[in-house]
């Protein structure tokens, strides 16, 4: 499997006829409720937290990494029938995929697997032996944790808000507006009508990324098999194409002070909204990485607005200029 679309998918159908023991026919019908074919139902999130209790007790207190609750996973997936595996992958799967945040119609989900996953559950399960299994059940130390699974939902708030107030500055258009769309996209000498063509092309972008940030449930996702390779360890975060629903794959970089802090003091929540943002443009706008900020983002004859304009970062750094949220220096490192 590549995407996280692909688990959610194969997890559904998994569900689509009971297949676990009776003593579990109420979690999972619970988690047939949860697992709508658009996305996940908010209001049915309780099932993951009766599957993490119910794991929480049969482990007597020792929590999800004992061996009673890899045990009673094997249990409940039926243990030595066919497909027990892809039951117990369902199921792993599952007790790692968290709501973090439901404001509104809004909800922000995390899929926060283990740390030694190296592919996901149902790729690592598959024709496995009952004790292989319960092995890779043993596996809970998650390569997120609580505090950065906030850290995503708080920065997909901020990459909302600056979305929306984006929207309204390009809606507007005034001078100042003008200014900073020019200084990230236009070499010197462009005209008015340039610039203000530029403007409509973000407008109609930022409408198409604004609607992300305000959708029913965006999914922030660990990718195993990419975060293992050591492709990615300089990568903050990724989209695929392949995901229907909004996902957007973190990896190690978003979670500690990463290279962009080069160009100036950003905070680290800042940090990640225009990480955000830079990665809802690839997915709703196409947009490319042609350079990046350490790569300089001032448009000249070697980077014209025609890269510019396709350039993710120039977008989200234009979008962060745009609401006030660079610094002088941060600017003036940037755009070299």
């Amino acid at each position: 499997m590549n995407v996280f679309t692909e688990v959610y998918e194969k997890s559904i159908d998994l569900l689509k006829a009971p297949s676990f023991k009776d003593d579990w026919k109420t979690l999972e019908a619970g988690l047939k409720s949860l697992l709508q074919a658009d996305g996940p139902d908010a209001t049915k999130a309780g099932a993951l937290s009766d599957l993490r209790t119910t794991l929480g007790k049969v482990s007597k207190g020792k929590g999800a990494a004992s061996s009673l609750a890899a045990d009673a996973i094997l249990d409940a997936s039926k243990e030595g029938s066919p497909s027990f595996q892809e039951r117990a992958a369902l199921l792993k799967t599952m007790s790692h995929f968290y709501l973090v945040q439901r404001k509104g119609n809004q909800s922000v989900w995390v899929v926060d697997n283990p740390k030694e996953f190296s592919k996901w559950s149902y790729d690592l399960m598959s024709g496995k032996s009952s004790a292989e299994v319960k092995g890779i059940l043993q596996k809970t130390e998650e390569v997120f944790g609580v505090q950065n699974r906030k850290m995503m939902s708080d920065s997909l708030q901020l990459a909302r808000k600056w979305s929306g107030d984006v929207l309204v500055k390009l809606g507007a258009a005034d001078a100042k507006t003008q200014d900073v769309v020019r200084r990230w996209f236009h070499e010197d000498g462009a005209t008015d009508a340039e610039v203000k063509a530029t403007i409509a092309t973000l407008l109609d972008g930022f409408k198409k990324i604004t609607s992300v940030c305000n959708s029913t449930g965006v999914i922030f996702s660990d990718r195993p098999h990419l975060r293992t390779s050591g492709k990615y360890d300089n990568t903050y975060a990724s989209v695929n194409a392949g995901d229907v629903m909004p996902v957007i794959y973190i990896f190690q970089v978003f979670l500690q002070t990463g290279r962009r802090n080069v160009f100036g003091q950003i905070p680290k929540l800042w940090l990640c909204a225009l990480t955000v943002i830079h990665e809802l443009s690839h997915k709703m706008v196409r947009t490319e990485d042609v350079r990046y900020d350490d790569d300089g983002l001032k448009p000249s004859p070697s980077f014209p607005r025609s890269d510019a304009i396709k350039n993710a970062d120039s977008w989200s750094y234009c979008a962060a200029d745009l609401v006030g949220a660079l610094s002088k220096g941060t600017i003036q490192r940037v755009l070299v």
